[in-house]
């Protein structure tokens, strides 16, 4: 039954304080509301009678929620995402549907995703448009303001407000150019030490969060000469091919092709794996997919995500028949 107080709610109130639970701010929530400051005052106001309590208390950071808004904060967006879905079309096609995603991506990711990811919009939804960029320190800030829509990154201290889904990737392989001395036989550990390698990392994260297999290493007393860092894996693979430099990288790279007659892939040595699966480190981010709250009620969003995690994780492919996709294992090693 329909009650009294429900007929005489304006829905739109509820939009308001979803957006001023997100922001914190009423200059940022006007803007995204496209209303005035002094307007959405009022409307404040009006959702503060509705509630009878303050909701936000003004700070100079800003707007903080009473514990009346905060419990209103877990309930809000599943109800809001039921009430787009009922007020949206019944029926998504993406085949006729145009739109553009900016997508938040380290180079090193890029590589592997981009190729795959849209050859299938191609064929299932060419009136989509994608844009990447790299990961800003910022980048939970622009999926809060909507000036993104995914990012994909290491999730080390993600807000409340977004959504993170762990990313299952390969297993880490060693990279060298296909006519290294190292190419066509199983090498010890000591000859992976031998030679010079190439470290890649994230824009933004410390070693201490991105080299497991250093980490691992550094516990047996053992280290690589590491002769160059970067964040570009085409610059790497670059340096690969002329030099005896060693690269470790999740495995898959070999899959698209690109790189295929110049470099080759191997499983790390096997000293070192049983290393690897002994050793607690620390250094083991996981790399997620992540999402602002507000972009779990949109259909097309909800499309897009399912999309971008059906080429990011493959849990059912293997490396030579051998070592399976490992869900949360970092990018890079």
């Amino acid at each position: 039954m329909i009650s009294r107080k429900l007929i005489r709610t304006d829905l739109n109130l509820l939009v308001a304080l979803q957006i001023l639970l997100e922001e914190r701010n009423v200059t940022r929530a006007a803007e995204r509301l496209s209303v005035s400051q002094p307007a959405l005052s009022k409307t404040l106001q009006k959702l503060r009678d509705s509630f009878e309590d303050e909701l936000f208390t003004r700070t100079a950071h800003g707007l903080v929620p009473t514990p009346r808004a905060e419990a209103l904060a877990k309930e809000l967006p599943s109800l809001l995402e039921k009430v787009e879905q009922v007020l949206g079309d019944e029926a998504f096609d993406p085949l006729t549907f145009t739109g553009c995603f900016k997508l938040l991506l380290p180079p090193i990711l890029s590589e592997a995703l981009l190729p795959g990811l849209m050859a299938d919009l191609s064929e299932t939804a060419p009136g989509v448009q994608v844009i990447t960029a790299e990961v800003p320190p910022n980048f939970q800030e622009q999926l809060k303001k909507g000036e993104a829509d995914f990012a994909a990154f290491i999730a080390l201290d993600t807000e409340r407000d977004i959504l993170a889904e762990p990313i299952a990737t390969l297993a880490p392989r060693c990279y060298m150019r296909t006519n290294h001395p190292l190419a066509n036989k199983d090498m010890t550990l000591a000859e992976f030490l031998a030679f010079p390698h190439l470290r890649l990392y994230l824009p933004g994260l410390t070693r201490e969060n991105t080299s497991m297999v250093d980490d691992v290493l550094g516990q047996y007393g053992k280290h690589r000469k590491i002769s160059l860092e970067t964040t570009q894996f085409a610059a790497a693979v670059g340096v690969l091919c002329r030099t005896d430099a060693l690269l470790v990288a999740n495995a898959g790279f070999e899959a698209g092709g690109l790189y295929r007659d110049r470099i080759t892939g191997h499983e790390m040595p096997t000293e070192l794996q049983r290393m690897i699966h002994n050793t607690h480190s620390g250094h083991r981010g996981k790399m997620s997919l992540m999402r602002h709250t507000r972009a779990s009620r949109s259909t097309a969003h909800q499309w897009m995500r399912s999309l971008l995690m059906k080429h990011l994780t493959n849990t059912s492919e293997t490396v030579d028949g051998g070592t399976p996709s490992q869900p949360g294992l970092a990018a890079i090693s």
